[in-house]
């Protein structure tokens, strides 16, 4: 661990790089109508800009967690700001789609470095007393990014989508900070990577993204395969890419899940509820923008205090209001999901803060049981598996919305709405209750550490 001092310079300079990171993720989204007219091609095609970075993303949370325990964090801060510069600087002058993608890829290798550290830093270098603070302040950033990401890329097309990518050339001037801040570690020499290993867990997660993306079962059983080898070659070898000894500890496991069905709630609760207000309430972009930008401001400003709380209360505090207001907020949004929009964006206030409220306190749980060396891994497969998360309940809630006839489950759901969903919020808030199970049985295990 570090001094206290150091410990403020650390997640200042975390606080300055992480909205970069997701403003580059959302901003794109704005800019792809403009480059498919300008490169003359379909949106489908335009559209990997996003899915491409999506799985370097994901990969990279496990790959980059792994690479600091190895080699510490300094060395991976120092490749992905650089990285990140070279491809902004290629697609910025990119004539051609080709090398735009090329440069998009790039910029995603650099990039992604960015949340692995915001995850394994403060579970490294911030004492267990602080560490919720550093986490939940953290959180907070993620989610003003992700606010100003849309805002910022449609100010910035609307002058040209190329200077998109000039906008990350300021991250070049945290370089001597990073260099001036960040913990110089010594590189464990005696541990190799096992590309044979890393390359097989590649290939398995980008067959699953790929599979669920065109829904096509060749695609699942290339990546089952890939993750049975996967998991042969770890049992073979003497220093695993990915130790097994983590998912031995039944604590991690238990929170790793909690997470998980968190991510998987707040990614689903945003993707259906303007499809909701668009297909029911006949709103506007503008308009369904309003309606959940309450709920995303309570999130950015929240996420400090729910980490706090964690520090000062105990986990088990902080996680019984999350999953109260969670609770109440799915609930009710499955109930009175039919009647005004002005509520639904009240509901939603509820749901956020439960979601920022968890997450950091999750992580701090998860890290709280990891071993010191397997930290970066750690964290690192948490971030993966929420990538995951991610991109199979977008897929499956999708196909949910489908069946538009379905009558709500809900007694107190408004029956001339189509019911599908009032039974989505339902099934966010069964969700829910699993998280308390797993939330007593951590306490149960975990008395001494978990309560405080």
């Amino acid at each position: 661990m570090i001094a206290l001092q150091d410990e403020k310079k650390i997640i200042g300079l975390l606080l300055f790089m992480v909205p970069f990171a997701i403003v580059n993720s959302y901003m794109l989204n704005v800019a792809l109508p403009s480059i498919s007219k300008e490169f003359d091609l379909l949106p489908s095609t335009t559209s990997w800009l996003v899915t491409i970075a999506g799985i370097i993303s994901a990969m990279g949370s496990v790959i980059y967690g792994k690479l600091a325990d190895l080699y510490g964090v300094k060395k991976i801060a120092l490749f992905g700001v650089v990285f990140f510069f070279g491809g902004s600087l290629l697609c910025f002058f990119a004539p051609n789609f080709t090398l735009l993608l090329i440069g998009r890829i790039i910029q995603g290798i650099g990039i992604s470095t960015i949340p692995s550290l915001a995850m394994t830093i403060p579970a490294k270098y911030i004492v267990e007393e602080r560490r919720g603070n550093a986490l939940g302040t953290l959180a907070s950033a993620m989610a003003f990014g992700a606010i100003i990401g849309p805002v910022l890329g449609g100010l910035l097309t609307g002058l040209n989508w190329r200077f998109l990518f000039l906008f990350p050339f300021i991250l070049l001037f945290t370089i001597p900070f990073i260099w001036k801040w960040l913990p110089n570690e010594t590189a464990k020499q005696k541990d190799k990577i096992d590309f044979l290993s890393l390359g097989l867990l590649m290939g398995s997660v980008i067959s699953l993204m790929e599979a669920i993306t065109f829904m096509k079962i060749s695609l699942l059983i290339i990546s089952l395969i890939f993750f049975l080898l996967f998991v042969w070659r770890q049992r073979k070898v003497q220093n695993p890419f990915v130790p097994f000894t983590l998912f031995r500890r039944t604590a991690y496991v238990q929170g790793v899940l909690m997470g998980v069905i968190n991510t998987a709630m707040n990614f689903g609760v945003f993707l259906i509820t303007p499809l909701l207000l668009s297909q029911y309430f006949g709103l506007s972009g503008y308009k369904i923008g309003l309606v959940l930008t309450p709920a995303a401001v309570a999130a950015a400003l929240m996420g400090k205090f729910g980490g706090k709380l964690t520090d000062h209360l105990g986990s088990r505090y902080v996680l019984s209001i999350s999953i109260f207001l969670l609770g109440i907020g799915f609930f009710m949004l499955s109930s009175f999901s039919g009647y005004q929009a002005w509520l639904l964006s009240i509901l939603l206030i509820l749901t956020e803060i439960g979601y920022i409220f968890m997450q950091p306190t999750i992580s701090k749980t998860i890290s709280t049981h990891l071993p010191k060396e397997h930290t970066g891994i750690g964290m690192g497969m948490f971030g993966l598996l929420n990538f995951l998360t991610i991109a199979i309940s977008g897929t499956l809630l999708t196909k949910f919305i489908e069946f538009k006839h379905i009558p709500p489950l809900n007694p107190f759901s408004n029956t001339d709405l189509s019911g599908i969903y009032s039974n989505i919020y339902l099934f966010f808030f069964v969700l829910t209750i699993v998280n308390l199970i797993f939330m007593f049985l951590l306490t149960k295990m975990n008395k001494g550490v978990y309560t405080k």
